[in-house]
């Protein structure tokens, strides 16, 4: 093989590892967003049925609707900040096949900038990613705390 055709495969390759790396991480993403998910419906189900109860509810089936209520709009913005997260990552995803493609390219005239600013808008929109996760993670803690005693540490 001509060292010019190996360089070539070898600078296509390079975004390659980028989209690895963010389908590992789309994985999580995923597990976390379909958790969100089925605890919305598991949570606004145990709602209906508390409602239902009417003028048979208990002091316990009270306290435990009034959390429900403040969980479920909170769970509802972890479930969009994982939403925004996956999309980036699938943006990232799709920049950097885009940049393995465009790479080659430039051997029949297209400007060295173009893959170079795929690549880059790729790694923009993993930070762009990052951050999405970054504030749900913060955001699941503050819940949690909905759920653990005042007395706990």
């Amino acid at each position: 093989m001509e060292t010019s055709v190996t360089q070539l495969i070898v600078q296509m390759v390079s975004p390659a590892v980028m989209v690895s790396a963010c389908g590992l991480l789309l994985l999580g993403l995923g597990s976390r967003y379909s958790r969100v998910v089925d605890r919305i419906r598991a949570f606004t189900a145990e709602a209906r049925e508390l409602q239902k109860l009417g003028a048979n509810t208990n002091p316990i089936d009270v306290e435990r609707l009034r959390v429900l209520n403040v969980q479920v709009p909170d769970l509802f913005r972890r479930g969009l900040l994982l939403r925004n997260a996956v999309l980036f990552c699938h943006t990232a995803i799709t920049l950097f096949v885009a940049c393995s493609f465009v790479i080659p390219l430039t051997r029949a005239g297209v400007p060295a900038s173009v893959p170079l600013v795929l690549f880059c808008a790729g790694m923009a929109s993993v930070l762009v990613m990052t951050i999405f996760a970054w504030r749900e993670t913060t955001l699941s803690f503050l819940l949690l705390r909905l759920e653990v005693p005042a007395s706990a540490p």
